[in-house]
């Protein structure tokens, strides 16, 4: 496969006319068709500005292999990142969810055995959403993985409208989930403020949680929804070298949450802090955050 049919493609899969390629290049569109039909080569200049508009390397656009099936390969891509992002976002609500119930349950009043059983069905509850979460991670990681390795790059199959349709929706969800979040820390100051419950009751953090627990999964799916049109960053994270480079910052980020998950579960269990130690999650968050921001500068 040359040029012409590289050409071709690489336009198509951006839903892009050769009117419109040739408006960008600031050529005629014959030029174009000239190119497409292999009876002409555009000069270097030209042919570099191409390479940037497809996002793609000379040597890619002149002797590599696009897949003729644009709408088949982007069928596939969308239907396995629509059930990676609904898959992975329900997966952290779940946890939330089991997270929010140990957190009532640790706040019921009673005797003290009677709290210690109600503690106990809160971790109980807990470890199962765990165990119902954590095959999903593991089952939808996989086959991301294996589709990966069978497309280790993509061309740019979003044209610029369905990104910027796709960001108006990104932005607003965000939006919505912030302030969600914003209501339930609201809440929770109003009702500990006003005192209408006891100061030892999980009450109020019980109505925070229950609003991130629905804020959270929202922010997730439309996070990697977004990352799903950045095909460039597919490219770039899918690379070998950028792999090798960023094999750390995985072992490192799962250090730091396999620590979170030790110091939740022994303040908890042997300090009886589950009003208060669900804070070490998005520390952990944040502190791989951190890590990652640190190893992306260094490259």
């Amino acid at each position: 496969m040359g040029f012409s049919e590289n050409l071709q493609i690489l336009r198509k899969m951006k839903n892009m006319s050769q009117e419109q390629l040739a408006e960008r290049l600031d050529v005629s569109r014959q030029a174009v068709s000239k190119w497409e039909s292999g009876n002409g080569y555009p000069e270097t200049e030209k042919l570099i500005s191409i390479c940037e508009i497809f996002d793609c390397s000379m040597d890619e656009i002149i002797k590599g292999k696009f897949s003729a099936d644009v709408n088949g390969e982007k069928k596939s891509y969308e239907k396995l990142m629509s059930k990676f992002s609904k898959g992975i976002a329900l997966a952290i609500g779940i946890i939330l969810l089991g997270t929010t119930i140990l957190l009532y349950f640790s706040g019921l009043p009673g005797t003290e055995e009677l709290k210690e059983k109600n503690e106990i069905m809160g971790v109980v509850i807990l470890l199962l959403c765990v165990l119902i979460a954590v095959p999903i991670f593991i089952i939808l990681g996989m086959q991301r993985e294996e589709f990966i390795k069978k497309n280790p790059k993509l061309a740019n199959i979003y044209s610029e409208e369905e990104n910027e349709k796709f960001n108006s929706k990104f932005q607003k969800s965000l939006a919505g989930s912030v302030a969600l979040i914003l209501l339930g820390t609201i809440l929770l100051i109003f009702v500990s403020g006003m005192k209408l419950v006891d100061e030892e009751s999980t009450i109020p953090v019980v109505i925070l949680m229950a609003f991130v627990t629905i804020a959270v999964p929202i922010i997730v799916y439309f996070g990697i929804q977004k990352d799903k049109y950045d095909i460039e960053k597919y490219n770039k994270e899918n690379s070998e070298e950028y792999k090798k480079e960023n094999s750390k910052v995985g072992k490192i980020s799962g250090v730091i949450m396999l620590i979170a998950t030790i110091l939740f579960l022994i303040s908890g269990l042997i300090y009886n802090m589950w009003y208060i130690n669900w804070i070490v999650y998005p520390i952990g968050g944040i502190m791989c955050g951190i890590v990652g921001t640190i190893f992306n500068r260094e490259q």
